[in-house]
């Protein structure tokens, strides 16, 4: 069994993407060597809309580089820099980093959301549009291993 996390977040302003995408970078860096990391991918769609998914040993190695800097600092910014974020975890037998039109449509039905300060009318129904872009991708794999994964 291996653990997957997915996330969405909107940016609500251009004003907060600098900001956004230097937490996102030390974010990614810390990601990359985190002990239980198998892999992953940063999708980036339109309106500013980052979407991610991960895949884990466990869920306690998610929840270790959940709760550790310099995620911790940035998730502490989202409720000011974003207008929508959602999150899902589920456990599945195969290690295969799901595709981006199963983690939408999982997202859409089990995402639980997040708390943000000024939620646009999306957030307040859960309903998200469906992801349009595609070119923007960025795989995640671990300094610290051989691991290779694929997508559906």
């Amino acid at each position: 069994m291996v653990f997957i996390s997915a996330t969405r977040l909107r940016i609500k302003s251009v004003f907060y993407l600098l900001p956004f995408m230097r937490a996102n970078e030390s974010s990614v860096k810390q990601l990359n060597k985190t002990p239980g990391l198998l892999g992953g991918s940063e999708l980036v769609d339109k309106n500013l809309t980052f979407w991610t998914i991960t895949m884990w040993q466990g869920d306690a190695d998610m929840k270790a580089f959940r709760n550790s800097a310099p995620h911790r600092k940035a998730m502490q910014k989202l409720p000011l820099w974003c207008d929508e974020a959602s999150y899902l975890h589920w456990t599945q037998e195969e290690a295969i980093l799901p595709d981006w039109d199963t983690v939408y449509r999982k997202m859409i039905a089990e995402g639980k959301l997040s708390k943000v300060r000024n939620p646009s009318s999306n957030q307040n129904s859960g309903m998200y549009p469906e992801i349009k872009w595609t070119r923007f991708e960025r795989k995640f794999i671990p300094l610290n291993s051989q691991a290779v994964f694929t997508q559906n």
